[in-house]
């Protein structure tokens, strides 16, 4: 057998599959983890993972490998029969030996000593008996003193040297100027590796040789992220679409049940891995689950809020997995705050992954322009001046006014928040975030600026008490000021504007039927906030022109 450097390569390709299989599992060796039946998927990218099937167990004792990385205080192992009980379960490190082809030539003929070998050196063979290999001699130490001065010789890398004896006389070869090796049939070209291995140790109270066990627990690295397509059939329907993108990169999926869930994933330790992963020291586990503790409050945040809980109409009946038996039961209540769509037979490798549509439905909306008036806040809360001037100068201002459309949730299931596709026919309109949505809701998505709705904005003082009060020191005027907000409306058809605007001070007057809400915050202030709102309808060609009045107090 003759090997060149460049030739190695394909002869390890060659070789490996006969080394894997020297380094397949002994009859004693752990059996793998049953398989998973039901994968519960959060939006964040943790999965509740479900697993069930037999193990085999010997005088009492099972072994499964690998150990899942499962978070903190969410691996839990159970016996399907009642009778049977768990009584230790062990995690541990083994070795496990296996072979693999040997990777330079180098090695192969230190394996290779006493074996007659060919080589080519300098265009010339030579044949003998492989002594071994001889590195150089380590060269001297670096100077302490000085150990980047050039003046003090630095060690070199050393070159090993093939030992061969040949018509008795031992030769050194320099490995670098070997440029091909012919080798005898029976040349060693393997070697052995040990790889060290997890794997669980489960102690039962049983006297059968298999048991069905169930298994569940937390990980990170498959989630599912939503989307929506809106497509616009006419001026009042459209047709909603949900789909869910899963991303796999934890578990291999063989026709298990995936749910998407819906809400927030409330678990205080999803960053710390449990102890019985054998992830980290205890030094480490112990400041992870510290860290955890501290940030437990805003995990989560992901996720938005919902208010129920159901399966999918067509969601198959599946027995229920018990990871907890041989534990007195305590009274339960059930919680409904999540909601689960389902899908059965799913099939997915780690590393895959796969689009599933979700649902589709007919709903009704209706077009909405809404105008949100901003500008600079003009006073603090306590009366401070935040404009220049102590008189307030008139205030000009173009606002963009953005088209929506109120969509109302007639289907079976709650929205999820997420980014959602607006169409018409083959065009794009939009994209935007759909907010979460309950069964029989509204929500509202937006598709772009209005161009064709021009607004402006301004605002006047039109009275001034002064000196009026005096506190903490200081002397306050009561000042007196008027907005108008003018709109008109370019379309060739009737639009609905909802206007908005936050402010401080006490609202007076609003025209138009406006309202006005005051807010909780700064109330105890001596200008609260103020939330004013109008819904006006605007024919083709025509203009308004909204007014509104309140007071504030202005340090003097």
């Amino acid at each position: 057998m003759r090997l060149a450097p460049q030739a190695l390569r394909l002869a390890c390709i060659l070789i490996a599959p006969a080394a894997a299989l020297l380094g397949a599992e002994t009859a004693d060796a752990p059996a793998p983890l049953p398989k998973t039946v039901a994968v519960a998927a959060f939006k964040n990218g943790l999965a509740f993972v479900l697993r069930q099937g037999e193990i085999p167990v010997t005088a009492g004792t099972a072994r499964l490998s690998p150990i899942p990385t499962a978070t903190l205080g969410t691996l839990w192992i159970a016996p399907v029969n009642p009778e049977a009980r768990i009584d230790e379960i062990v995690a541990y490190r083994y070795n496990t030996t296996s072979q693999r082809p040997i990777q330079t030539i180098g090695k192969i003929l230190r394996a290779n000593a006493g074996k007659t070998v060919t080589i080519t050196y300098q265009m010339k063979d030579y044949t003998g008996e492989v002594v071994g290999l001889q590195p150089t001699p380590t060269d001297p130490a670096p100077n302490p003193i000085a150990p980047t001065d050039a003046r003090y010789p630095q060690p070199q890398p050393h070159e090993d040297y093939l030992l061969l004896r040949t018509d008795k006389r031992l030769m050194a070869f320099p490995l670098g100027g070997i440029s091909m090796a012919t080798l005898p049939d029976d040349a060693t070209l393997r070697e052995n590796i040990q790889t060290p291995t997890q794997a669980l140790r489960l102690k039962l109270k049983s006297s059968s040789s298999r048991e069905k066990i169930s298994m569940g627990y937390l990980e990170h690295g498959l989630g599912w992220t939503p989307s929506y397509l809106v497509s616009l059939t006419d001026d009042t329907n459209a047709q909603i679409t949900m789909q869910a993108v899963v991303s796999d990169d934890a578990e291999d999926l063989q026709n298990a049940q995936l749910f998407f869930v819906v809400g927030v994933p409330n678990f205080a330790y999803s960053n710390t891995i449990s102890p019985m992963s054998l992830q980290q020291s205890l030094v480490d586990f112990m400041k992870d689950a510290e860290r955890d503790y501290d940030r437990k409050k805003s995990f989560g945040a992901l996720s938005n809020a919902i208010s129920a809980q159901a399966m999918m109409a067509d969601e198959r009946e599946a027995a229920p997995i018990n990871l907890v038996n041989g534990v007195d039961e305590m009274s339960s209540a059930p919680e409904e705050d999540l909601f689960l769509y389902s899908r059965s037979d799913v099939t997915l490798a780690k590393g895959e992954r796969a689009t599933y549509n979700v649902f589709s439905g007919s709903v009704g909306y209706q077009h909405l322009y809404n105008w949100e008036v901003e500008d600079q806040p003009r006073v603090d809360p306590y009366g401070n001046v935040i404009n220049q001037g102590q008189n307030m100068p008139d205030n000009t201002h173009a606002d963009s006014i953005w088209h929506s459309i109120r969509l109302k949730n007639s289907t079976k299931f709650p929205w999820t928040s997420a980014p959602a596709l607006v169409i018409s026919g083959d065009k794009p309109v939009s994209q935007d975030t759909l907010a979460y949505t309950q069964k029989s809701a509204t929500s509202t998505l937006r598709i772009t600026v209005a161009t064709d709705l021009r607004a402006s904005h301004e605002e006047r003082e039109v009275a001034r008490q002064q000196e009026l009060n005096h506190r903490r020191g200081y002397n306050y005027d009561l000042v007196t000021v008027e907005g108008r907000l003018k709109v008109k409306n370019y379309k060739s058809k009737e639009v609905h504007l909802a206007i908005g605007k936050t402010l401080r001070g006490k609202s007076e007057f609003q025209s138009d039927e406006g309202k006005t809400v005051q807010l909780g915050e700064g109330i105890e202030s001596d200008n609260p906030k103020s939330r004013l709102t109008w819904e006006i309808t605007l024919a083709p060609g025509q203009e308004r022109i909204v007014t509104y009045r309140y007071r504030i107090w202005v340090r003097a």
